[in-house]
């Protein structure tokens, strides 16, 4: 016996209802995944680097103040100090009393094209992965804000070695403009401008991933399973009892 049908109706919809079901979790894998690298590569990488240079600036400006107030091992906390000041900003094979020309030709180099980073730690992993607004000119701040706080440290170890540790404590721990302390301070609040940029994106993107993939996008997905069971038995019981 032939049978002329062309088109079963239930199972053209539950085909159609399949296709759409598919293009759809392609789409929202593919949201996903764009929300996984802003949150992961874009912003929690930075998050790290920053966080790490922050408490790194708190450890090397406490060495600064050891190197002055502990003689005795001066020598010590003057190469801890340049080994935090590496880890923030690395220029291999820099001494501290070459450090700051090494810095501010690569600063400068920077500056002409941000593209350009020729130092690398965590304030280089930074300039290197920018990518909110707001992020480049929170991040040059940090960076001139570094520079300014190691020529305040390149003051004050001079100021030791000419005989005036008063007037190195004094410059050291002083909180008015141009005063180490302040400077160091405006170092902290760049830090925490850059992290708070990235901390809002990383926060934004794990909201959107929640919310394309939250309660409602599962229970449509439930929805479209049974809906398309339910048009496939729907389709074929009744050609199957046809064969009774």
């Amino acid at each position: 016996m032939r049978f002329r049908r062309l088109v079963n109706l239930p199972l053209a919809a539950a085909t159609l209802l399949t296709a759409l079901s598919l293009t759809s979790a392609l789409i929202l894998t593919t949201g996903a995944r764009h929300h996984l690298v802003v949150a992961k590569s874009n912003a929690y990488d930075s998050v790290i680097a920053i966080s790490r240079a922050h408490a790194v600036a708190y450890d090397l400006n406490a060495d600064e103040s050891r190197y002055l107030s502990d003689p005795a091992q001066a020598a010590a906390y003057e190469q801890a100090f340049l080994d935090k000041t590496q880890a923030v900003a690395r220029l291999d094979g820099a001494t501290l009393s070459t450090y700051d020309a090494r810095l501010a030709a690569a600063a400068d180099a920077h500056r002409a094209d941000h593209a350009v980073v020729r130092f690398d730690g965590f304030l280089g992993a930074e300039l290197r992965n920018i990518t909110f607004a707001g992020e480049q000119e929170a991040a040059e701040r940090v960076l001139t804000a570094f520079q300014q706080y190691q020529l305040d440290d390149r003051k004050i170890r001079d100021l030791r070695n000419q005989g005036r540790l008063k007037e190195a404590v004094t410059f050291n721990t002083g909180t008015s403009p141009g005063r180490s302390n302040a400077d160091f301070e405006l170092l902290s609040t760049a830090l925490r401008d850059v992290l708070a940029v990235n901390q809002r994106a990383f926060d934004r993107a794990i909201t959107d991933a929640d919310h394309e993939l939250g309660a409602g996008t599962a229970a449509a997905a439930g929805l479209a399973v049974t809906a398309v069971l339910a048009l496939t038995v729907l389709g074929v019981r009744p050609r199957l009892r046809e064969y009774r």
